[in-house]
């Protein structure tokens, strides 16, 4: 597979009070399964404690072994159509993996809040926006 122009992936998600912190750590992993898990302790507006689990990577192996599993599951496809809207002016692509899908193992695009927010920063010379809308049409075949 040739270089992705990806520069790095973050996925994070939050478990709430009512959750089990090892199931949404579990759903985390399956959806990002390279890299370790960052745990960072909150509180609600209403004082319920929040923990926000990411992961992060950086190096191009385990970017391409993401990318490999996501392909797999089919989930580029369900994002092409309207990649540019997911591009932000950052070069950031967003998209959000629906995360008791992925405690389930299945890898899903999210239809509610309760969500994996997924992060893909985009590799584009110039970094201007365009460019990286323009990356992520290129990782996408067939996006519009």
């Amino acid at each position: 597979m040739a270089s992705l122009p990806i520069r790095w992936i973050e996925a994070r998600t939050y478990c709430h009070a009512t959750e089990d912190e090892a199931r949404v750590e579990a759903a985390l992993a399956f959806a990002c399964p390279q890299g370790t898990t960052l745990r960072e302790p909150f509180e609600g507006q209403f004082g319920n404690p929040l923990v926000r689990l990411s992961r992060r990577m950086e190096d191009r192996e385990s970017i391409r072994l993401i990318w490999e599993s996501w392909v797999a599951a089919g989930l580029p496809d369900r994002i092409r159509d309207d990649v540019d809207a997911r591009v932000d002016d950052e070069g950031i692509l967003h998209f959000r993996i629906d995360k008791q899908s992925a405690f389930e193992g299945r890898l899903e695009l999210a239809k509610d809040a309760d969500a994996i927010d997924v992060r893909l920063k985009m590799i584009a010379y110039p970094a201007k926006p365009e460019q990286a809308r323009r990356a992520a049409r290129a990782l996408l075949p067939g996006a519009v």
